[in-house]
């Protein structure tokens, strides 16, 4: 494995300058006490990002650039394909400067457009095809869009956006007709690649322009850093408006590996990812730490795993590290997707590791002066990464970033926001957020974002949001308005629960959204986010229409099963309410889910597919039933609901407590009897025979003691049922599961 040192000497057009200070063991290079890195280089030369991908095509045209759902091509294919859009899209007058809007659900078309687009000199600006209608309007007006590259199926949302919207599915001729060659422009100065748009304290999304210069400086770094080769089969997994999607993306086809996109189908984390991944043989994957944790086994194929996004746990290093590498990246959309990398081991500290080459960080105090050796302060990073700015918002801009004192003439420091300080051989470790900033399964949230929108409302006169800590979900937004005086809380809630659905991602939607007289203040006037009280009121939901009530035991114990997941009281989720539409449910919930249903016979083999090919609890219940092996009940189904974590340890200790003494006693006499026996002979077979006799009665007690005392503690009855087929717990119809 090449160490650190290794694969940043090796990068092409990277040499460390001989004046640097620079030993064996420290990559640090440092310019003053308070900031880490690489010394400025000049600006790159006009390569232009599909030029990573057409390199690769001339070198190895009949490689596999891409596997989509079924469907693969090679770089020569996809090439051709992209080629045929990109002089279409030239005819009707794109060129650099033109923004193009890609609104597409995961398919090779999307493959296909983000490479055309790049062909064109354009700029490309993915929209998250789950956003709100508003949320796309805002987005094509704010960015100015000149066309949006989409299908007829979201023709409703592209209504009444003020671009022509081109549906690829009405396309067919025209691009039949298309030239197959690489069309030949003019390249010069450096234009915007494209614009990411992540959420905004202003109550609105804020767009990221990342310069051609800044992509392809990291393109050239990161495939010999992260060590990718063409031999890999690498995960795409992220949404495209995501920018860690470029990280999957463009270093897979600078080296010529296999792009892999991900599942459609709804395998999206868990067992189901899990299977895919297997299934695909990927060896490079690239997710987020809670993406990571839902997987229920390390895969051997894959060889690297990147982790990005939010923190990473020390204890998914520990179970992922044995084997494989564990890469740790950091950096916001506004440095171009990673600025700096760390490489995990089990039982080391977690951090971010140093500066990728080309790359600095400076450490910045409130009053943005440095900071001294292992202080903390504001991580700011410099080098050809930086972003251009905010569209349409030169006061942010100038706010946050600032001129880089160790650049070259022009170049800018971008204030991330984050803490940080560097530990005594170098690394940067992450201390969290200086402001309202939380991530969310991966996604950067504006908690000021989500509260400008509350307070658009003219009957609210005071929004708070905080991120409730859930590692099993990947945390949940909670918040807290107060009303005018004498206003009907529960019709608020409602009117707002309605606004948020219609302008937020579902990733920034409140989980709960509470009434409240009063919002605790810190003394210097800001919310106190650490006093409010947990939630008191129910757990929004996107449409609870009526209530029907099981009719079955099998869909009590899934409705009990979702009810717990959802923390709601029993009788809360109607049989046929939507996993999805109507509880607002996500994919690391459902995760969760068919975990806990795995661990009963019914529900042993449940996919994650399953939940999304059946998102109610009548339906999957339905399942569950057809599925079940034929057999006939002799007693009435028992199916317990999951037993509380304070009871399960009461029950283990209990039974470990006894398994321990039953252990002891059989060590210490067993040897003892079968000495005393060769030297007795007939006296001391019968306590042989006694302590044999005793010894399946140890595994008795360790098999099903635990589990007796556990249903001891369930506040239903969770009695073994027995059935002619020999199985477990059963469903109605008296077959059971397998």
């Amino acid at each position: 494995m090449a160490t650190e040192r290794d694969s940043w000497d090796f990068i092409p057009g990277f040499t460390t300058p001989g004046d640097t200070q620079l030993d064996s063991t420290d990559r640090r290079v440092s310019f003053s006490d308070n900031v880490a890195g690489h010394p400025p280089r000049p600006p790159h030369d006009t390569t232009r990002l599909s030029q990573y991908f057409e390199r690769t095509c001339d070198e190895h045209p009949s490689a596999t650039a891409l596997e989509c759902d079924g469907e693969r091509l090679s770089y020569a294919d996809l090439d051709q394909r992209a080629n045929r859009l990109a002089n279409h899209l030239l005819r009707l007058g794109v060129r650099a400067g033109v923004r193009v809007g890609i609104l597409l659900d995961r398919s090779v078309n999307t493959y296909v457009t983000l490479l055309a687009v790049t062909k064109t000199e354009a700029t490309f600006v993915p929209i998250d095809p789950a956003a709100p209608a508003d949320r796309v309007q805002y987005i094509a007006e704010d960015s100015e869009l000149g066309f949006v590259v989409t299908t007829t199926s979201f023709a409703a949302t592209c209504a009444g956006l003020p671009c022509p919207p081109l549906y690829l599915d009405e396309l067919g001729g025209a691009l039949a007709a298309a030239p197959s060659w690489r069309p030949e422009l003019e390249t010069g100065g450096d234009p915007v690649a494209y614009i990411i748009y992540t959420s905004g304290s202003s109550g609105r999304p804020k767009g990221v322009e990342i310069a051609q210069s800044s992509i392809c400086n990291f393109i050239g770094i990161v495939p010999v850093l992260y060590g990718v080769e063409p031999t890999d089969r690498v995960y795409q997994g992220m949404t495209i408006a995501f920018d860690f999607s470029i990280e999957e993306i463009w270093p897979t086809w600078a080296v010529g590996a296999t792009l892999v996109a991900g599942p459609t189908d709804g395998r999206r984390v868990g067992s189901g990812l899990a299977d895919f991944l297997a299934e695909q043989e990927i060896t490079m994957i690239y997710c987020v730490p809670t993406v990571l944790a839902t997987l229920d086994r390390t895969l051997p194929l894959i060889r690297t795993v990147n982790v990005g996004g939010e923190a990473c746990p020390r204890e998914l290093v520990d179970r992922w590290g044995p084997g494989r590498r564990i890469l740790n990246t950091y950096g916001p959309t506004e440095t171009t997707v990673t600025c700096t990398m760390a490489e995990l081991y089990p039982g080391k500290p977690v951090t971010i590791g140093r500066p990728l080459p080309t790359y600095r960080v400076t450490l910045l105090d409130d009053e943005r002066r440095p900071v001294g050796n292992g202080e903390v302060g504001e991580i700011c990073v410099g080098g050809p990464g930086v972003a251009l700015g905010y569209v349409n918002r030169p006061d942010l801009t100038a706010d946050r970033f600032l001129p880089d004192p160790n650049g070259f003439p022009g170049e800018r420091l971008y204030r991330t926001g984050d803490l940080g300080r560097f530990l005594p051989d170098g690394e940067l470790e992450y201390l969290g957020r200086a402001d309202s900033e939380v991530k969310v399964r991966g996604h950067r949230v504006d908690l000021q974002e989500i509260e400008g929108m509350l307070l658009q409302h003219d009957r609210v006169t005071a929004a708070v949001v905080t991120l409730l800590e859930a590692p099993e979900t990947g945390g949940e937004l909670a918040a807290y308005v107060i009303p005018r005086p004498g206003d009907d809380a529960e019709g608020l809630v409602a009117e707002l629960h309605d606004l948020v659905l219609q302008q937020l991602p579902p990733y920034m939607v409140p989980a709960f959204l509470d009434v409240v007289d009063t919002i605790p203040m810190l003394p210097s006037g800001k919310a106190d986010r650490k006093a409010l009280p947990e939630p008191q009121g129910p757990r929004l939901m996107r449409d609870t229409g009526s209530y029907d009530a099981p009719d079955s035991p099998v869909e009590a114990w899934v409705a009990g099963i979702w009810e717990e997941a959802f923390g709601l009281p029993s009788g809360a989720v109607s049989v046929e309410a939507n996993f999805f539409d109507a509880l607002g449910g996500h994919s690391l919930l459902a995760a969760r889910i068919i975990s806990t249903m795995r661990s009963s016979d019914l529900g042993a083999g449940l996919s994650i597919l399953e939940l999304y090919r059946h998102p109610t609890v009548r339906s999957l219940a339905a399942h569950l039933e057809e599925g079940a092996q034929s057999g006939e009940a002799v007693a009435e189904p028992h199916l317990r609901r999951p037993v509380a974590s304070s009871r399960r340890r009461v029950a283990a200790f209990g039974s470990a407590q006894i398994a321990t003494f039953y252990g002891i006693v059989l060590l210490f006499l067993l040897p003892a009897a079968v000495v005393y026996a060769l030297n007795d002979g007939e006296a001391s077979v019968a306590l042989v025979v006694q302590l044999a006799l005793a010894l399946p009665a140890f595994f008795l007690v360790v098999r099903w003691v635990l589990p007796v005392s556990a249903r001891a503690c369930c506040p239903v009855d969770c009695s073994p049922v027995t059935t002619r087929c020999g199985a477990g717990p059963t469903c109605g119809s008296g077959r059971s599961r397998s």
